[in-house]
């Protein structure tokens, strides 16, 4: 095999251009601290860093994410707890009246409390988060979600549904809770049974629900949309209750009994009528021809609940039927008020239970964006040391190549020809 000047030549410059292409890597390493300048350097690498910054960037954004729920969520828990300070105060106004503690002018003083508690109330139900998006109004969050209708009644304009922001991959959480639940679909009465009394009554007993004896039957009645009628006849000693179930409210035209007397019997002063898994105490007199209507599954508003106090401290209570037709206002107002404060409290613990949620979540998120951080500077980070090593021995290997390769370059036969 011959091997020509020119292949020589050629083979002996590829060496160098390739000592020289090393060298220059080893000098750019050095100087960029990093070994993965290009994608060409090492393929394998290159698309471990591609994944592993794309890992950071969803990382990154579901941080973001977090962080922005995080403030709606405080947000919203700050309104709800301002929302239960306002609550005591109603329960205190309620229960002094309730106590006989007050006087005429007491009352219509605390009915100007109540009227301005209640615009705070709707003020509180439109609270908006830092973009402006109202917090209660639920997916129709760019609108106020409630407001006051010319005669004076509070609405809900927004809808039932959370919003929910992304925390992590496949991972969501409502950052929400919707004024429907909170606002306006409260349990009214006593573990969700209120009693109301006739209007007409004129004896000086009120009814309050004690509880519910029977959780499935209440529940049954509650769906079924029925509605029981306490009705007293006689008097004296031979006073009597008697009790209806049907449909619609009791008292009124709609009202349709349809399954007849379910309890009847004496009726003693001060005792506890049970019925349909209900329990009831009658406290006072009542006179013949007076009646309460008890319905299972009521609701009523925090809104509705202010405005049914601000009529209860109007009521007069010259005489003792005035004062039983107050006192059984008022008391539904306290049964409709601790209901609230339940909503209110259930609505803070489901928005405390996200904060507690994307705080766990954040805190993996950040060790997963470091550990990533760091696999990407060790595949690109350049072992200095080393590359140096490497950089010294590079060099000498070129030099060595340059100063052999210009010996052998100028060797010629000619130069050994005598002229």
């Amino acid at each position: 095999m011959k091997i020509s000047t020119s292949e020589f030549l050629t083979g002996s410059v590829n060496e160098l251009l390739t000592l020289q292409a090393n060298v220059n890597q080893l000098n750019r390493e050095i100087a960029t601290g990093e070994t993965l300048l290009s994608a060409s350097d090492d393929p394998g690498g290159a698309s471990q860093v591609i994944g592993l910054a794309n890992q950071i960037g969803t990382l990154n954004y579901d941080a973001a994410n977090g962080q922005s729920a995080t403030q709606t969520l405080q947000n919203g828990v700050s309104a709800l707890g301002q929302v239960t300070n306002l609550l005591v105060q109603l329960r205190q106004t309620a229960s002094a009246a309730a106590n006989g503690s007050t006087t005429p002018s007491q009352r219509q003083s605390d009915i100007g409390s109540a009227q301005a508690l209640l615009q705070q109330l709707t003020q509180l139900g439109n609270t908006q988060g830092t973009n402006g998006e109202y917090l209660f109004a639920g997916s129709k969050s760019n609108a106020p979600a409630f407001s006051t209708q010319p005669n004076g009644q509070v609405v809900f304009n927004g809808d039932a549904s959370t919003n929910e922001a992304q925390i992590a991959p496949s991972l969501s959480v409502a950052s929400t809770v919707s004024g429907q639940n909170v606002f306006m679909d409260v349990p009214a009465g006593t573990d969700g049974v209120a009693v109301t009394a006739n209007p007409g009554n004129t004896g000086t007993a009120y009814a309050l629900t004690q509880g519910v004896t029977n959780l499935s039957q209440v529940t049954a009645a509650s769906l079924a949309d029925t509605q029981y009628d306490i009705s007293f006849s006689g008097g004296g000693s031979s006073l009597a209750y008697q009790i209806t179930s049907g449909h619609g409210t009791p008292g009124t035209a709609g009202y349709i009994a349809s399954s007849h007397v379910i309890a009847s019997g004496g009726y003693t002063a001060g005792s506890d009528l049970v019925f349909g898994g209900i329990q009831v105490q009658v406290s006072g007199t009542p006179a013949a021809g007076d009646s309460f209507a008890v319905q299972p599954g009521a609701t009523t508003s925090l809104f509705q609940t202010v405005q049914n106090l601000v009529s209860a401290l109007a009521m007069p209570q010259s005489t003792g039927t005035q004062t039983a037709l107050a006192q059984q206002a008022l008391q539904n107002v306290l049964a409709n008020i601790n209901s609230a404060q339940t909503s209110v409290l259930s609505a803070q613990a489901t928005l405390g239970t996200g904060l507690a949620e994307i705080q766990s979540v954040q805190t993996q998120t950040s060790s997963q964006s470091a550990n990533a951080t760091t696999e990407i500077s060790d595949l690109q980070s350049a072992n200095l040391p080393q590359v140096l090593a490497n950089y010294s021995e590079g060099v000498t290997a070129l030099q060595a190549a340059q100063l052999s390769f210009a010996k052998v370059q100028n060797l010629t036969l000619f130069q050994y020809l005598q002229p």
